[in-house]
């Protein structure tokens, strides 16, 4: 008889993500306030009891969803830095943002379901993984100071300032289309919303002329700082699956 080397852990990290994926498919079919977690065990095949032994509360166990899909998008916004110097400046960080909600439904159900599913999960993860909620603002301001260093932004101005108007430029282009199609404007295509993005970040707040030497020396500074910011998200998810506590 050949025995299974699959250790219990490894099982048990299985399940959590086929519970969160059923949670993921149901708060895009039905919104976020309509599942329960009943529904979430039927559709994983799993109990009612074991959902709860990964994921305290229904709160957590969808805060949990978001983060896996904002861990993904991540991965890939890393990947481009990666692989040029270009790809590190907050334009095309913020143009990637925004290539990157297609691809994800999870974030694209956040932004563009009105301001309620995004509003409660603002809360929720202020409220419940408030230290990796910081940390992530902590990065974007080590990232400014790394872009004011290196001359792709005017270290002349209040960096505080900076960050709010590149924030809301993103945030605005994110959340926008939905809300004007409603009220009968026709917005450009997907990749054009893209670029205008990219260029609206880009005239606002970077320098004309950036030498290449500071893009390559800036590169591997930006990766590693969001590399940590992908590890320490990684490590929320996995405290919050509980594999190591669950039976």
């Amino acid at each position: 008889m050949t025995r299974s080397t699959e250790k219990p852990t490894d099982r048990r990290e299985l399940r959590a993500d086929r519970i969160l994926d059923a949670a993921g498919e149901l708060m895009l079919a039905w919104g976020d306030r309509k599942v329960t977690i009943e529904d979430v065990a039927r559709r994983a095949g799993v109990g009612k009891g074991t959902v709860y032994l990964h994921f305290s509360t229904k709160e957590i166990l969808l805060l949990t969803v978001v983060m896996r899909s904002q861990l993904a998008m991540m991965e890939r916004i890393l990947a481009s830095m990666r692989e040029d110097p270009e790809h590190v400046r907050p334009s095309e960080v913020a143009g990637r943002l925004y290539r990157e909600q297609f691809d994800s439904p999870i974030m694209r159900f956040v932004l563009t379901s009105g301001t309620n599913p995004l509003h409660r999960l603002t809360e929720d993860a202020r409220e419940l993984v408030g230290e990796t909620v910081a940390y992530r603002w902590r990065t974007l301001f080590e990232y400014w100071e790394l872009l004011r260093e290196h001359g792709v932004i005017a270290a002349d101005a209040d960096a505080g300032e900076q960050v709010y108007a590149y924030s809301t430029t993103v945030i605005g282009h994110l959340m926008a289309e939905p809300l004007l199609r409603e009220q009968g404007l026709i917005p450009p295509g997907q990749e054009a919303r893209a670029l205008l993005l990219t260029r609206s970040v880009r005239s606002l707040l970077e320098r004309e002329t950036i030498p290449n030497a500071s893009m390559r020396a800036l590169q591997p500074k930006v990766v590693a700082l969001f590399e940590r910011l992908a590890e320490r998200l990684r490590t929320e998810i996995g405290e919050q699956k509980r594999v190591e506590r669950a039976p």
